[in-house]
């Protein structure tokens, strides 16, 4: 029995030519993979193709991976077109091993990697010169980590492939799952080295958007503190706030402005592209209710079905925003079902008008600046409570700026009062959830502060009473909270 993908190593970024018989012509005027990799330009075309799968996985499946399934979000019941149960099923923990949205995530992520493979494989013999090809190693290095820093944290134990795979034998010998700290040690030493490569800021406009030293820093920051490793994360989370890279918007709502796309507090978002090239997203298409049925979201009258009513906040998400808080209403626009007659919001964060139905220029954030101060805020608690001092400072920083008055020790008002180390972690749990809502961090979150069992049978009794009146959950609803995705019945032993 063997463990492997045998079709995403293959086919990643192209295939390595294998040796011709004499009688196998090849036209050295055509593009292939032995002729291709020679150039700056090039390879600046094969790293662009690495961030591409990108797309595909903000845009269809990783936000309801991560985010539906937390307690952020759910969906709208539709009596009418029973489609997407596939996504019903991830947000109650029901899905098989065969669910579309799960091998599209794993597959996209492993499509990623191989390019990224075949990038540092061929990178050295090109002889480009540090200054050209460093940027492009470490674009590739950190893609790489990334894509293995969610394959881990959501399936565990994963194929760990490294290099380019010559053939389809090859890819079989490649793909057999590594051991968990294997694929840490891995996803360090990426990210590590890329740190060395990056460039603090570009300053092409035509770069804008590529990830940056403080990109990896901040990754693996994150890394640090999945394996409880605080003490690595400071500096690190320091180093970001010291290059002077980044700055918190004024204005929240500044974050998802399409208009204000890679400002001051972007530290790495999804790109996408309105027109008829297939880079745009359809995010607010997807979240808006089925049965929303005015034009003044999107400019047009949504496709009522299983495309619509995904991801929508839950009455515990509204409930943890506090009052005067200005995210909210950058966050949430709320709404009144017509079909069921219940309070149904849904995300504002990507709303855009687009020239074309479920085409928009909406990126995804990944890594915000106020995302690195709640990072250090926390770090620097479970380092120890101080009662004050920067840990305070920086979660008071993000509080300031949603209008919110700051917390400390001994606070008069309750709902402020901060006295210990556990009441600390409460109140970073709580900021991040509304400082990051929709951004795809809140089931990371629960994982990594072991809340998922906790947290989760709260939110299923809660979604179990607030839907009882006007559809009826499955009986299998919530019955199963697993810490891990099923690995995709496609990668499965299989013998060969």
């Amino acid at each position: 029995m063997k463990k492997y993908i045998y079709l995403f190593l293959i086919t990643a970024l192209t295939l390595s030519a294998c040796k011709k018989s004499y009688l196998e012509l090849q036209n050295d005027t055509t593009q292939n993979a032995d002729n291709f990799f020679k150039t700056a330009a090039q390879f600046t075309q094969a790293i662009n193709g690495a961030y591409q799968p990108l797309q595909g996985i903000y845009n269809g499946s990783f936000w309801v991976l991560a985010e539906m399934r937390s307690d952020n979000t759910s969906y709208e019941y539709d009596p009418y077109d029973r489609s997407g149960t596939e996504k019903e099923e991830i947000d109650e923990f029901r899905e098989i091993n065969n669910n579309q949205y799960v091998e599209v995530f794993f597959g996209g992520a492993y499509t990623g990697i191989g390019r990224c493979n075949v990038i540092l494989g061929r990178l050295p013999a090109a002889k480009l010169g540090a200054a050209v090809s460093d940027p492009i190693e470490g674009q590739a290095l950190f893609l790489r980590a990334f894509n293995y820093f969610n394959l881990v944290r959501l399936f565990g134990s994963v194929p760990l492939v490294t290099t380019e795979a010559q053939s389809v034998a090859d890819a079989f010998k490649l793909a057999v799952k590594a051991p968990v700290d294997k694929i840490y040690t891995q996803i360090i030493a990426d990210a590590t080295a890329a740190i060395a490569k990056l460039p603090v800021k570009y300053t092409a406009d035509a770069d804008k958007g590529r990830v940056t030293k403080g990109t990896a820093e901040t990754m693996l920051a994150e890394v640090y503190m999945t394996q409880k490793k605080f003490n690595l994360a400071i500096p690190l989370l320091r180093t970001v706030i010291a290059s002077n890279a980044y700055s918190l918007n004024a204005d929240y709502a500044d974050n998802f402005d399409i208009h204000k796309k890679n400002g001051p507090e972007s530290i790495f978002e999804i790109q996408y592209q309105e027109g008829p090239n297939g880079l745009g997203s359809d995010f607010i298409d997807q979240f808006i209710p089925w049965d929303y049925y005015d034009s003044d979201v999107t400019g047009f009258e949504i496709q009522n079905g299983a495309l619509n009513g995904w991801n929508i906040p839950t009455q515990d998400m509204v409930n943890a925003y506090e009052d005067g808080d200005n995210r909210r209403d950058a966050s949430l626009i709320d709404f009144t079902s017509d079909e069921f007659g219940n309070d149904l919001p849904f995300v504002k964060k990507y709303q855009s008008i687009a020239a074309v139905q479920g085409v928009t220029a909406n990126d995804f954030p990944v890594y915000r600046y106020s995302d690195v101060y709640l990072m250090l805020a926390e770090s620097l608690n479970e380092q120890g409570f101080a009662g004050g001092g920067d840990a305070f400072k920086y979660l008071n920083l993000v509080r300031e700026r949603a209008g919110l008055n700051d917390k400390s020790v001994g606070n008069e008002d309750a709902s402020l009062n901060v006295p210990n180390q556990d009441a600390f972690r409460a109140a970073i749990a709580h900021e991040r959830q509304v400082e990051l809502a929709f951004e795809n961090h809140r089931w990371f979150d629960l994982l990594r502060t072991g809340k998922v069992l906790e947290v989760m049978k709260a939110h299923a009794a809660s979604e179990r009473a607030s839907k009882s009146d006007y559809w009826n959950i499955s009986p299998s609803a919530y019955t199963n909270i697993r810490l891990l995705y099923q690995y995709p019945l496609n990668e499965q032993n299989l013998e060969h």
